[in-house]
């Protein structure tokens, strides 16, 4: 049964959306303001991921310890963390302790003190999660396509990490100038999920969000990202055992009419089943690959698709050349009718099981909320699939998986010569 939301608008002009489940003993929510990568500056990249793991460490009421263990007393769950367009935040409570647990999250998001050791500590913590970032063929490879695909300085192809020497730099100062800009009711999205209605919503949750101040101007949005040239880009990791391929190209936002024949392609190509068509051959088959997938990522003001796929240095050439059949399949073998079918029922059955658990719930309603797809997509979302046809299917994988315009990203123990797609 598809949970039937309700939207409450605030003043402060953040958006509360409610879907009522009175059977569940939890509630759980999503939230975010728009304090993502998308709002630093140019000289802040890294800032918005720096703050978001500082959003626990003290208030001008609290300590960590304080918060941490009033979480713990009182059952609930709070987690934050950075998103290229949002800082993303979620948990889980009950409704006798709802007010309580929103009070802790507004002084969270509110109040951060930034204590110096807190600093010390997470400054430490993502130098070395770079380090390890460094030393990761998979997380190389994805990182140097994405700023391949997008204009140098985009934030979609920007590491919310920061590089080390960025990180190095942050000081107090600039997570303040970010967090009093950036944090506050203005562009706040807040899904729950569970027991919870509309009149408790508004007595209990939205009062302590009143602590968040009314006057944040989120950032403008980002520009839509240009198209670039295609690239070949290289990271020699000698001492590693296996070799990590992306290959990519800017693709559709999420808002386009096309995403949703884009989506259903790339499900028939790169995920349903064993990795769709490309695990199948690449990976089932001939045995080339550890993992070979595909995936769309579809933003407010751009999107990128990608390959993934993980190979033994020595089969590397094989791979690539196992992948570009693939892609060329695409204009001389169409998904046939039964492949478009499976990936409807697929997208389809998908949702219904997205939509067992309250954290799901909350997520997907957040999703909407977020993207401006209205209250009642979720009624909307079959009819939308089940219209896919195949030949719309294809248009559309042939519009945006091109592989004359992917640029491509290797990284692991490179066996001399680099193959091209």
């Amino acid at each position: 049964m598809i949970p039937q939301p309700e939207r409450i608008e605030l003043e402060g002009g953040a958006r509360i959306v409610v879907a009522s489940n009175p059977a569940s003993p939890f509630l759980s929510f999503q939230g975010s303001l728009p304090a993502g990568v998308t709002a630093e500056r140019p000289d802040e990249e890294g800032i918005a991921g720096f703050l978001s793991r500082l959003l626990l460490g003290g208030t001008r009421t609290r300590t960590a310890r304080q918060i941490a263990e009033s979480l713990e007393g009182l059952g609930a769950t709070l987690e934050f963390d950075i998103a290229q367009e949002a800082l993303v935040f979620h948990g889980r409570c009950t409704r006798r302790t709802a007010a309580k647990v929103f009070g802790i999250v507004a002084d969270c998001l509110a109040n951060p003190v930034l204590p110096a050791k807190e600093v010390e500590r997470i400054r430490a913590e993502v130098l070395t999660e770079i380090e390890e970032d460094m030393d990761d063929t998979q997380t190389q490879a994805v990182r140097e396509l994405l700023s391949s695909v997008y204009p140098p300085g985009h934030p979609y192809g920007r590491d919310p990490k920061g590089d080390a020497e960025r990180v190095k730099a942050i000081e107090p100062g600039l997570l303040l100038e970010l967090h009093h800009r950036a944090y506050g009711q203005q562009g706040m999205i807040l899904a729950l999920a569970g027991d919870v209605d509309t009149t408790f919503v508004r007595t209990s949750i939205a009062k302590p969000l009143d602590a968040l101040p009314t006057g944040n101007a989120p950032a403008a949005s980002p520009p839509n990202p240009e198209p670039v040239p295609p690239v070949t880009k290289t990271v020699a990791l000698p001492h590693k055992s296996q070799v990590d391929i992306a290959i990519g190209l800017q693709a559709v936002p999420r808002s386009h009419p096309d995403f949703y024949a884009a989506s259903l392609a790339n499900l028939v190509f790169g995920v349903i089943g064993m990795y769709g068509r490309l695990g199948a051959n690449v990976r089932e088959e001939k045995g080339l690959a550890y993992y070979c997938l595909s995936r769309l990522r579809a933003l407010r003001h751009g999107g990128h698709w990608y390959i993934l796929a993980g190979v033994s240095p020595d089969r590397l050439g094989a791979a690539m050349a196992a992948i570009a059949h693939e892609l060329d399949r695409l204009r001389t073998e169409p998904f046939t009718d039964d492949e478009i079918e499976g990936g409807r029922l697929n997208q389809i059955g998908g949702l219904a099981v997205r939509l067992d658990r309250n954290a799901e719930v909350a997520n997907t309603f957040h999703d909407i909320e977020f993207q401006g797809l209205e209250l009642d997509f979720l009624e909307r979302y079959p009819g939308i699939v089940k219209a896919l046809t195949r030949d719309a299917t294809m248009a559309a994988a042939e519009r945006y998986f091109r592989k004359r315009d992917c640029s491509v990203a290797i990284a692991g123990p490179l066996p001399g010569e680099v193959p091209s797609l």
